[in-house]
Order: C-alpha cells, then sequence, then structure tokens
C-alpha cells in the first residue's frame, strides 16, 4: 500500500494493526511505545511522534492542497510548495513587497526560503494553500529466496 492516507484512514489501519496483535498492550510491546501513548494516539490526543510511526511501519507526510480548487484539487509536496512560494514571489516583484502585501513578517519568509524555518500557516495561506497531513504505510520488504 503506497497510497496517501489521510488521519481517519491512518486511525482505521492502526486499529486493524492493533486488532492483529490483539490488543493495544500487545500492539504497544510490539512497536515499543507504552500502551497509553496508542491509546491517546488512536483517539487522537495526540499526535503519533516518529518513533510511534517507526515502530508502527508508516511515515508522515505534508502536502499541500490549492484553495481554491476544493477537495478535487492535486496534493503537492514541499517542494512544489516551495517552487509555487519562489514563484509568488517573483510575481510580487521582491521579497518585501511580498510580505507588505501578505502582511507576513520578512524574517519568517526568509528563514523559510533558507531552510531554517517550515513555512508559517499564514504564508501558507498567503499563497493559496493549506497544509495537510497524510501517512503512508511503509512497504515491507520480503527476503530475498
Amino acid at each position: 500500500m503506497s497510497e496517501l492516507l489521510d488521519p481517519f484512514q491512518f486511525s482505521t489501519e492502526l486499529k486493524k494493526d492493533i486488532a492483529a496483535a490483539g490488543n493495544q498492550s500487545r500492539y504497544a510491546a510490539k512497536i515499543g511505545v507504552a500502551h497509553t501513548t496508542v491509546s491517546a494516539v488512536l483517539h487522537s490526543e495526540r499526535n503519533p511522534s516518529p518513533e510511534f510511526l517507526c515502530g508502527a511501519g508508516f511515515d508522515r507526510l505534508v502536502r499541500y492542497r490549492l484553495l481554491r480548487g476544493g477537495i478535487h484539487a492535486p496534493l503537492i509536496n514541499g517542494m512544489d510548495f516551495f517552487t509555487e512560494v519562489k514563484k509568488q514571489i517573483r510575481e510580487a516583484g521582491s521579497l518585501t513587497t511580498f510580505c507588505a502585501r501578505h502582511k507576513l513578517p520578512l524574517g519568517s519568509v526568509s528563514n523559510y526560503l533558507n531552510d531554517s524555518r517550515r513555512a508559517s500557516d499564514a504564508l501558507v495561506k498567503a499563497v493559496g494553500y493549506a497544509r495537510l497531513t497524510r501517512y503512508r504505510r511503509r512497504a515491507v520488504r520480503s527476503a530475498a529466496a
């Protein structure tokens, strides 16, 4: 399964994995986390940590969707989003003009462009996108016979 899962689909897959293990405690022991952590993630009380995701065999991926495209607009990855930000800055004429137009802190956007910080929610919105979290089950490699 290499398809991207939204948080609800991720929860459904997690429930299947827990059922296959027998219960939450066994599943927690299998992936190396506390059973309370499994419960909290399952009930959306906390986001799964990188350690949780590694043990469970999932990756978390950030994707972006054009707001005016609705739910059927394609998802783009971080590099494509970065390219879109750079394009809109060029169209504005300069970083300073772009930031002034969207009332964004120059330092924040500059840090994003220099890979020193992730895109702020305000920047994502100013560019006309929404940030979405998706999950993907890692491919299981079989041993060569």
